[in-house]
């Protein structure tokens, strides 16, 4: 049995429910927990591999003709690293994107064009949707229809907000587990962050701070770990501002060049997120203030440090990886599958990706009112689009 409060949930998950976790778990747990988890690997039984589609291949990201990250190919190293998965299928309107994606997955994986069909035919028990946002909320209800175990979706959610409540709404109505790729939450500096935090090296935590390019691309990574410094706290209110100067679009959509968003969480904890221009001169990604001290997640290296009050200077704290580390996508699957089994949540659950996703819409439906946003947030279209659409906006785009 594993315990203490240095064994991340989803290790001891793991491990009481006999499951295969990714090599790549050894590096980065305590030698007591790899010890557990080599006796766990060398006892286990032989389970039947589930069977794992993939709705969207896209190209690797720098490969020619790559338009993103490749997204679903770092999903399926991530089921590959787990022991547990094999590529059974996948479906994209581009034939060669999908032949390629099999032959280097899985050659014997059947392709299809029609996701559909290929639901029907083949009954996947895990499904992976790496599409554009505006494509995300049509996908997922009709997948989950089909009964999945676990649908596993791109973030952001969608570009509405009655559309992510509709994803969330239909695979609880199916029996589905939705999971909403918020990977960070499994990189070793914000990991070792959060064990801080709750292991009371700040103090109780007052404030949180971040900023990034954009609100509702990079922006839902950094709100949803707002949350999750937070414990997962619901969000009370929102007075958020925006300015379409500098506007980008990003996988197909807008996103404002500049704003503010300011919320307060249930438990008192009050929030500040800064999005676009001049967003850097934050200093950092985020800000982690306590009674007792300060944490900060930097955009680049050393990623991760600490000062307490009372102390001049800052301590690095290095753990060996950087914020972007693609084994936070394995890791997060790992914890997904493990929890499916246990009846537990995962950390990407939908209903946690919902409150940071809530976020982004209610600091858009703020400017539109210019006023506060009492949550919870009245389901609805994007406010942002609606007043594009109505002339009330004007986006500038930036070249």
């Amino acid at each position: 049995m594993l315990r203490g409060t240095g064994v991340p949930p989803w290790v001891r998950t793991m491990v009481s429910q006999n499951k295969r976790p990714c090599p790549d778990f050894m590096k980065t747990v305590s030698p007591r927990t790899a010890k557990a988890l080599h006796y766990r690997l060398m006892t286990i039984k032989h389970t039947p591999l589930l069977k794992v589609a993939i709705i969207g291949c896209g190209r690797p990201r720098g490969a020619v003709g790559a338009t993103g990250f490749g997204m679903g190919h770092r999903h399926m190293a991530g089921y590959t690293a787990s022991g547990r998965c094999e590529l059974a299928a996948v479906a994209d309107l581009s034939r060669e994107n999908a032949e390629a994606f099999v032959a280097a997955h899985n050659p014997k994986a059947a392709v299809f064009a029609d996701y559909r069909k290929m639901m029907r035919e083949v009954r996947p028990d895990v499904v992976s949707v790496c599409l554009w946002p505006h494509l995300h909320a049509e996908v997922v209800c009709a997948v989950a229809r089909l009964r999945p175990r676990v649908i596993v979706c791109e973030k952001p959610m969608d570009i509405h907000w009655d559309a992510c409540l509709r994803m969330d709404r239909a695979c609880r109505k199916h029996g589905v587990r939705l999971a909403i790729n918020h990977q960070r939450r499994f990189n070793l500096p914000l990991l070792k962050a959060k064990q801080m935090i709750d292991g009371g090296s700040i103090g109780r935590l007052v404030a949180i701070e971040g900023a990034w390019h954009n609100l509702a691309d990079a922006g839902t990574h950094v709100l949803d770990l707002m949350f999750y410094f937070n414990g997962d706290t619901p969000a009370e209110w929102v007075l958020g501002q925006i300015d379409m100067r500098g506007a980008t679009k990003v996988f197909g959509a807008i996103n404002a060049g500049h704003g503010l968003s300011e919320f307060r969480f249930q438990n008192g904890v009050r929030a500040v997120y800064h999005f676009g221009y001049q967003h850097a001169e934050l200093g950092c990604l985020l800000r982690l203030t306590g009674e007792q001290g300060v944490i900060e997640i930097l955009f680049d290296a050393p990623w991760l440090r600490f000062r307490p009050y009372g102390h001049a200077g800052w301590k690095v704290i290095d753990t060996g990886e950087n914020i972007h580390d693609d084994k936070a996508i394995y890791r997060g699957i790992a914890d997904i599958l493990a929890c499916l089994d246990a009846g537990t949540v995962p950390q990407l659950a939908a209903e946690r990706a919902l409150r940071a996703t809530e976020i982004i819409f209610a600091t858009h439906e703020s400017s539109r009112r210019r006023g506060r946003v009492d949550l919870p947030l009245r389901p609805g279209k994007c406010a942002m689009l609606s007043m594009l659409a109505a002339g009330e906006l004007k986006a500038k785009f930036s070249t």
